[in-house]
């Protein structure tokens, strides 16, 4: 008879990142204000805009990231869905993925964001355009924090995003 051992993965925690309820408040603080200054700006046309815009960028990372992660990495493609828990909102990681897939990702995001915002340019209003552009920055801004504080670590760890901290592993 066969016996097999279970595989047992060690991971070393190397650092944790507490995510303060200060910033969280602050970052959806903005999203308020942003929202409210082009309502301000463009009058009840803009917040129309702002919403509209709100949901076409959510929508556009969502595809951006499936499709990136069905090229990049297909088997990592179940661990990815869209989260709403504070600051991490839009499509995340929701169980460990490698820091570099997680870097290589918001790389494309960001490029493929800023090219669909700027496609609009001919045919959207105003206030459209700088909802698009302000919430696409918006939706990325935790997530670029994040990959500023751990810059320095090697890219074959494993982070964990948790709604209280952010956990980085190392193999």
């Amino acid at each position: 008879m066969i016996t097999r051992e279970p595989t047992i993965y060690h991971y070393k925690l190397v650092r944790k990142i507490a995510l303060r309820p200060e910033t969280k408040y602050s970052y959806m603080t903005t999203a308020l204000l942003g929202a409210a200054f082009i309502t301000a700006f463009y009058g009840w046309l803009g917040l129309l805009d702002t919403v509209i815009a709100l949901l076409v960028m959510a929508a556009v990372h969502a595809v951006v990231l499936r499709i990136t992660i069905r090229r990049v990495d297909a088997p990592s493609g179940r661990r990815w869905s869209f989260r709403l828990d504070w600051p991490w909102i839009g499509p995340l990681p929701i169980m460990d993925t490698s820091l570099a897939l997680f870097r290589r990702l918001h790389f494309h995001l960001t490029l493929v964001g800023c090219c669909v915002a700027g496609l609009f340019y001919p045919w959207a209003s105003p206030p459209l355009l700088v909802a698009l552009v302000y919430w696409h920055f918006w939706l990325l801004s935790p997530r670029v924090t994040l990959l500023m504080r751990v810059r320095k670590e090697k890219g074959d760890g494993i982070i964990r995003l948790a709604a209280e901290e952010v956990s980085y592993y190392h193999i």
